[in-house]
């Protein structure tokens, strides 16, 4: 058997016929899996990697926002096709970049990399979800060329 051709036998084979509707409805609210991902820090400035060390309060505000931001779109399905991270061991690693207008996801040297302005302190979730969308799903050449979506400059 393939799919969820399983839950029509079970249907079939005497479940009352009320309890379908709701056996689907659950299913349908189950949270997504999507593989974990753990914040790092990469080499750049002492002030830098003092201000998002372990246990500090700039990794911790950078990690409750990528970890709802990261939900969001987990929910909304985004890693469906390529997941955010594909080197074994999930970890995203951050990247001061002052001179960037927008926080990028990329992968470098066969690491994922986080790049913001992280002197201005952790991106925002909206801002890590739009990074994660535009890191596994892009935009639209019409998106691009109309509002400059996932073009950092």
């Amino acid at each position: 058997m393939e799919g969820d051709e399983h839950l029509f036998l079970v249907a079939h084979d005497g479940m009352p016929g009320p309890m379908i509707p709701m056996l689907f409805l659950a299913l349908a609210a189950a949270p997504a899996q999507c593989a974990p991902v753990k914040l790092s820090v990469a080499g750049n400035t002492r002030t830098f990697i003092s201000k998002f060390a372990r246990n500090s309060g700039g990794l911790a505000k950078a990690n409750a926002n990528f970890d709802k931001a990261y939900a969001k779109a987990c929910k909304e399905g985004l890693f469906k096709v390529k997941p955010l991270i594909a080197a074994k061991g999930g970890k995203l690693f951050l990247v001061n970049a002052p001179d960037a207008n927008v926080a990028s996801i990329y992968e470098s040297d066969k690491r994922t990399l986080l790049e913001y302005h992280f002197d201005t302190g952790a991106p925002s979730v909206d801002d890590l979800h739009e990074a994660i969308y535009c890191a596994v799903h892009g935009a639209s050449a019409k998106e691009q060329e109309e509002s400059g979506r996932c073009l950092p400059d």
